[in-house]
């Protein structure tokens, strides 16, 4: 067999891999950790956040946005379904010059041309092999009346009947829609008077539509940060998203990981919802250090998240206002994201379980609560462990606590995707030992006698 024909065979292989598509609905798992498909195939979320993809573009270039995302490995857009915000291209709130309502700000005139085109938005994402975290009416910072529609639902022109009538509008259009499950809230926690409309929004689409599962995106801060951390609607909560748009706004509950190891304790599926805008403001390592994005990422994958999420960016040009998002495509941020779902779902990630012991790692782990602590996990079978090392350094193993014969180890660079094997030990003994730099790197250690190949292949 010549060489071209083996580099054909490789990349015949390489596309049916990834040629699998989901088959929606989606549900939770017979554990409730995690979401499987209708065949049962387990589905990580990944995340873009393009808030405003069904008003700012041309279904065209939603089209070509889908594709680009999904060529990156994301198979999840968070939308909403309505938006109001002057940031973002286009005119909004109109989609195309069609308002949403035919009278601006008021939640009983719907404009059904509007709808019928986020309808074709919604099927174009399916068709797509996407999930729509679908947003009924972002909210919006409290403080900023050209963010979201917190301030229209407040006006004169509504009510709580309004919202009401709004909510069961969308509850029997998309009471049907296979691809979406929805997200409550945005940036705010709905709470004092603008409780009872988004309450009724909620009830009133719970009122026709039974199926879905749900979400819910507050106001960024220590309590709300998990969809369930909302006392006023943690009833209507399915999964469980963490929304930490600067980590420090999370005040005792950091670093992130601590905050993902306790809520995975529950018993409820957990997924990080909407997190790491690159070169965003503030400004902070949270946005600007890729390597803070990174260890985010992967910290929350194994402690216990089923999902994580990212959003690209230059610090000119935010993606999700729209006005210029082809060249944000190409960012390290979005590279760097496709390696992590290419490792992740290289391995059995819907059976990593959080590891806080000793065990395997005796020494080198770091101090717990310390953002250079080293997260890790491994699958029940003992078959797959992964430790995510934030500064390098040296880890001693106890290849016995593994239970394996014989392990084969691993070095995985989140910076390029690319795998080292260590080798393969018999499964006995100490083992040290220390990633080729002081930079980030992936541990992965399997059972030999799984044949699993290179980690991110």
């Amino acid at each position: 067999m010549n060489r071209l024909t083996l580099i054909f065979l490789a990349l015949q292989l390489t596309l049916a891999a990834h040629a699998q598509p989901v088959t929606f609905p989606l549900k939770l798992s017979a554990s409730k950790r995690y979401l499987t498909d209708a065949k049962n195939k387990p589905f990580l979320i990944k995340e873009i956040s393009a808030w405003g993809l069904i008003q700012a573009l041309s279904e065209k270039d939603e089209a070509a946005f889908i594709d680009s995302v999904k060529g990156k490995g994301f198979n999840t857009l968070m939308v909403s379904i309505i938006s109001d915000d002057t940031r973002f291209a286009g005119d909004p709130p109109n989609w195309q010059g069609i308002p949403p309502f035919t009278t601006y700000g008021d939640f009983s005139t719907y404009n059904i041309a509007y709808f019928k085109h986020a309808d074709r938005f919604l099927r174009m994402a399916q068709a797509k092999g996407m999930l729509v975290l679908l947003v009924p009416s972002y909210l919006g910072y409290k403080g900023d009346k050209n963010q979201g529609w917190w301030d229209e639902l407040l006006s004169p022109a509504n009510s709580v009947a309004k919202s009401r009538a709004y909510g069961e509008f969308l509850g029997k259009r998309y009471k049907n829609v296979p691809n979406m499950i929805w997200e409550a809230g945005g940036d705010n926690k709905g709470d004092s008077a603008l409780y009872p409309h988004m309450d009724n929004i909620i009830k009133g689409i719970k009122a026709s539509d039974k199926r879905h599962l749900w979400t819910g995106h507050f106001e960024t801060a220590q309590g709300t940060n998990w969809s369930s951390g909302d006392s006023l609607y943690t009833k209507y909560i399915n999964i469980d998203g963490l929304y930490a748009f600067t980590e420090s706004s999370m005040g005792r509950d950091t670093p992130q990981y601590k905050t993902e190891i306790e809520r995975y304790g529950k018993g409820k599926m957990i997924f990080q919802l909407d997190q790491s805008y690159e070169h965003d403001v503030p400004h902070s390592a949270d946005n600007e250090n890729a390597q803070w994005i990174r260890r985010k990422n992967y910290d929350g994958l194994l402690s216990g998240c089923a999902g994580t999420s990212f959003c690209p960016g230059l610090k000119d040009n935010p993606e999700y206002v729209l006005k210029n998002w082809r060249p944000l495509m190409g960012t390290a941020g979005m590279y760097q994201a496709m390696h992590c779902f290419k490792l992740f779902g290289s391995r059995p990630w819907q059976r990593l379980a959080p590891d806080t012991t000793n065990k395997i790692i005796t020494d080198g782990r770091g101090k717990y609560k310390s953002i250079t602590y080293v997260c890790a996990a491994q699958t029940p079978d003992h078959g797959t462990y992964i430790a995510y090392l934030p500064q390098g350094g040296t880890l001693t193993l106890n290849l016995s606590a593994l239970r394996a014969e014989k392990v084969k180890a691993w070095w995985f660079d989140p910076r390029n995707g690319r795998a080292q094997l260590i080798g393969t030990f018999a499964g006995h003994g100490i083992k040290k030992l220390s990633p080729q730099t002081s930079e980030d790197w992936v541990l992965v250690v399997d059972n030999a006698a799984l044949g699993l190949g290179a980690p991110g292949r």
